[in-house]
């Protein structure tokens, strides 16, 4: 579970659609470490969209999705071909987690889909067989996550009470992104994996010179440090990202040191040919 988090970092109520993203941005994961002999290999294309959904309340309901591939390369797709997808729903106004989609298929898929009761405090947890079917109707304002003829069912609730300001990872680093950066600032988020709680502490490190897609520009490196609710230590090794400096923060590049190698994510176009 953390060893996930780590990478993965690296890298509503009258709801009818998401819109057109505002933002697509691709990107491609590489590995340098024990099982690569010590040589960078590429290891997975990914796509983040991120745009307003289609409501009537002023804007405030933002998307993001993330997928995430190794089809384009051959070594990983012979050894450990996967597939993911990350969604979020969240409300840019009260700073609060509406849903989150997690979908995994390695040799096996693992899909859930959860829905954050704020009057209740509690998050509700879907999947296409679930446990506790009947117990709770899954959201018809998410249908449209579904694919055609695709059925969710109550699975069980959360372990944790919701706490507020709770988001999740995708929609941490677009609440990141609107901040004002400076040397030094600090930022604080509760963030959840639909299982798990974590609380993060972000640290705007130094303005930085780095060459994206062959074009040095102007960046702030951030670090992401985390611990998990009730479990002593971090949560994760601390995970490094670069946003440009301008107006959009646009995030270029994820870094991770492991024991196991070194992981990172850089801004790619070149990786989109892997969504056509």
């Amino acid at each position: 579970m953390r060893k996930r988090a780590e990478i993965l970092l690296l890298l509503f109520f009258s709801l009818a659609s998401f819109s057109a993203p505002a933002e697509t941005l691709y990107y491609e994961a590489s590995y340098q470490g024990l099982f690569s002999a010590g040589e960078t290999i590429s290891i997975a294309a990914i796509s983040l969209d991120s745009g307003p959904a289609e409501q009537s309340d002023g804007g405030a309901l933002f998307q993001s999705r993330m997928q995430v591939t190794s089809r384009p390369y051959a070594f990983v797709e012979q050894h450990y071909p996967f597939r993911v997808r990350y969604r979020s729903l969240w409300n840019r106004r009260s700073g609060k987690l509406l849903a989150m989609e997690n979908y995994e298929k390695t040799r096996k898929v693992k899909h859930q889909i959860i829905w954050v009761d704020w009057e209740k405090k509690r998050m509700q947890r879907f999947r296409p067989k679930g446990k506790n079917a009947g117990q709770q109707l899954f959201p018809v304002s998410l249908r449209y996550w579904l694919t055609p003829g695709e059925r969710f069912q109550f699975h069980k609730y959360g372990r944790h009470r919701v706490p507020d300001g709770m988001l999740d990872w995708l929609s941490m680093l677009q609440d990141t992104r609107s901040r004002d950066f400076r040397h030094e600032k600090r930022f604080h988020y509760t963030v959840t994996d639909g299982k798990h709680l974590y609380h993060y502490r972000v640290r705007v490190k130094k303005r930085q010179l780095l060459k994206v897609e062959g074009t040095k520009r102007w960046t702030w490196k951030l670090r992401f440090d985390a611990t998990e609710e009730g479990v002593p230590g971090p949560a994760h090794r601390p995970v490094l990202v670069w946003m440009t400096d301008d107006g959009k923060h646009t995030p270029v590049q994820f870094e991770s040191h492991h024991p196991l190698g070194r992981f990172s994510i850089r801004l790619s176009s070149a990786a989109a040919s892997a969504f056509q």
